[in-house]
């Protein structure tokens, strides 16, 4: 049995999709603040490594929710939200429609990254209190 990063194409697929992915949210101005200083090369490369972790099966002692939360809280403070989990997660989705994924794939990919939506909405809750 394979993995979904295997069936995705590997890493060079997925550092594929990381490039477009990124350019697609920094060209969305719903999000493209968000970036506004960021290292990219740096960001891009985080992206990547998660993104490959997340797909060849989340080791037990991988803690996505805490280092999300921690690496986010500052976004959080300037209002990323769920609402703004939904869009990337729609451009990711998009990202891999053009790289020519098969929907099944897609729907896969979307669902390993789905369950972590309520770690944005908790953050930005905490954020405002």
């Amino acid at each position: 049995m394979t993995t979904l990063l295997e069936d995705l194409g590997g890493e060079p697929a997925v550092r594929a999709a990381v490039e477009d992915f990124y350019g697609r949210l920094l060209r969305d101005e719903s999000l493209m603040g968000f970036f506004r200083g960021v290292d990219m090369g740096k960001l891009k490369e985080h992206q990547h490594t998660f993104l490959s972790t997340a797909f060849a099966g989340i080791p037990p002692d991988f803690d996505a929710a805490k280092i999300i939360e921690t690496k986010h809280s500052h976004l959080f403070a300037r209002g990323l939200n769920e609402t703004h989990f939904d869009m990337v997660a729609a451009h990711f989705a998009a990202t891999l429609r053009d790289l020519q994924v098969k929907p099944d794939l897609i729907d896969k990919a979307i669902g390993v990254l789905a369950p972590l939506r309520p770690i944005f909405e908790r953050g930005a809750i905490a954020a405002a209190a």
